[in-house]
C-alpha cells in the first residue's frame, strides 16, 4: 500500500510529550520529556510542533506520548517556524503502544465525525 495516500486530519492542538532517543533501543527517561503540540494525524504518522532540538533531524527517532501512552516516531521532515525555539516535524510511527493506537483512532474518528467528507 502507498503510505502517502493515507489521509491526514487536522486536530485541535493537543499537548504531547516529546523525548529524543539518544540511541536506538534506549528508553528516554520521563525527566527528559519536553512538551510539543500535535497538529495533524493519520494512522501512519503526524505533524507536530516541537522544540528546536539541534540533535533531532530527518531519520532520528523520538518518543512521543499522550493519554498515558507512547509511540516511537521517525522524523521524516523538519520545517522552521517563525519561533526560533520551535520546529514543525512530520513524523512517521515506528511503533505504538496499544493505548496510543486506540487514542489515534479515536482522535481521527472524532474529527471525521465532525467534518464528514
Amino acid at each position: 500500500m502507498n503510505r502517502r495516500i493515507i489521509e491526514r486530519v487536522a486536530v485541535d492542538a493537543t499537548e504531547i510529550t516529546w523525548a529524543p532517543v539518544e540511541e536506538r533501543g534506549a528508553v528516554a527517561s520521563p525527566a527528559a520529556a519536553q512538551r510539543a503540540l500535535l497538529m495533524d494525524l493519520s494512522v501512519t504518522g503526524a505533524g507536530l510542533v516541537g522544540p528546536a532540538e539541534p540533535g533531532v533531524g530527518v531519520g532520528d527517532w523520538v518518543i512521543v506520548g499522550f493519554n498515558n501512552a507512547r509511540a516511537v516516531v521517525d522524523v521524516r521532515r523538519v520545517i522552521p517556524t517563525d519561533d526560533a525555539d520551535q520546529r514543525f516535524y512530520w513524523v512517521e510511527f515506528v511503533s505504538m503502544e496499544r493505548a496510543f493506537e486506540r487514542a489515534v483512532q479515536e482522535l481521527i474518528g472524532r474529527r471525521k465525525a465532525l467534518f464528514p467528507i
